[in-house]
């Protein structure tokens, strides 16, 4: 068997910043020991994203791919409020403190399209029912689906929570109001 060689680590994030390094790991080798003229060591990358900096998400891409197929059950309405919600969920498993009221004046669409489709996601497994207060529910994303947060963070918070479902399920008979004539 052949020996490994040994590289110099450098660091993933920069602990003082808390930003995250990109390692170049194809192409030259930025693991040298020592820069020449020929072949320097490579300067770190910030992965700040400007214009937009700010914290990242990891979601569950093949399970995103299952939500936005078509043939998934979830309208665009669905898919366009989960959106919502990872981009304006808190840190973690915390849930999004936002009336359906207010998502509907952000998004410029009505409150009861808003809890239908909130409706067919918690259905879905996709938002989670969080908290209540009176009678009002708070919702957060399913760590499964999408989380922000660290690793083990994620893998705490995903114990407890039910696997998502895609296609979505259907409504329950004598669910939908009926329409008065």
């Amino acid at each position: 068997m052949g020996q490994l060689s040994v590289a110099r680590r450098t660091p993933a994030v920069n602990r003082g910043t808390g930003e995250i390094v990109q390692l170049e790991l194809l192409g030259r080798d930025s693991f040298q020991q020592q820069g020449s003229p020929e072949q320097p060591v490579l300067p770190a990358s910030r992965y700040d994203w400007q214009p937009y900096p700010g914290r990242h998400v990891n979601i569950a891409k093949t399970l995103m791919r299952k939500v936005w197929h078509k043939d998934s059950g979830y309208r665009q309405n669905d898919r366009d409020i989960f959106g919502f919600y990872v981009a304006h969920s808190p840190e973690r498993a915390e849930p999004l403190r936002m009336t359906f009221k207010e998502i509907a004046q952000t998004l410029g669409i009505r409150p009861d399209t808003v809890a239908r489709s909130v409706g067919r996601l918690h259905a879905g497994g996709l938002l989670l029912e969080a908290e209540r207060v009176g009678r009002m529910k708070f919702y957060r994303i399913n760590p499964r689906a999408a989380f922000d947060g660290s690793a083990s963070e994620q893998t705490r918070a995903v114990q407890e929570a039910r696997h998502p479902v895609v296609p979505a399920p259907k409504a329950a008979p004598g669910s939908r109001k009926k329409e008065v004539s």
